[in-house]
């Protein structure tokens, strides 16, 4: 099965449906092989996953998509990890959780300065803002606020 000819053909379905790729792998869960592709954009309604779910069947024949393969198509969730730079540059105001060298919080990205990050948290009902450069953040992802 070849990964990147079956990106392209998934790739032409997302756009269709303003849908980009997220991440594409192959994993074995419960002794299935499954070809994960995780989506992301603006409708990520289980409908419009749905449709999208089928429409990229349609186009993956056997001679391209191994049959011994289910796939699962579906959304990197609502706490999704932020991979890059680029991708943590757009969630700025977003409530978001920190990994760095001494801190492990959630709070608000305010902004980003030459690769430092300004991040506010509520330490004690005070609210604080640290300054945390990007090289030194172990993970980044979007949070939930309760």
């Amino acid at each position: 099965m070849n990964l990147k000819h079956i990106e392209e053909i998934i790739k032409g379905v997302l756009d269709a449906h303003e849908l980009s790729l997220f991440s594409l792998r192959t994993k074995k869960e419960f002794g299935e092989n499954i070809l994960e592709v995780i989506v992301d954009g603006k409708d990520l309604s289980s409908d419009h996953l749905g449709v999208v779910n089928e429409t990229i069947s349609e186009k993956l024949s056997e001679d391209i998509f191994d049959p011994n393969y289910y796939l699962e198509v579906s959304s990197p969730g609502a706490e999704r990890p932020l991979r890059n730079l680029e991708e943590v540059s757009k969630h700025i105001g977003a409530y978001v959780h920190i990994v760095a060298n001494d801190i492990d919080s959630d709070g608000y990205l305010l902004s980003i300065t030459d690769e430092v990050l300004e991040f506010q948290v509520n330490i004690k009902g005070r609210l604080k803002k640290l300054y945390i450069s990007y090289n030194d953040v172990k993970s980044i992802r979007l949070a939930i606020k309760f």
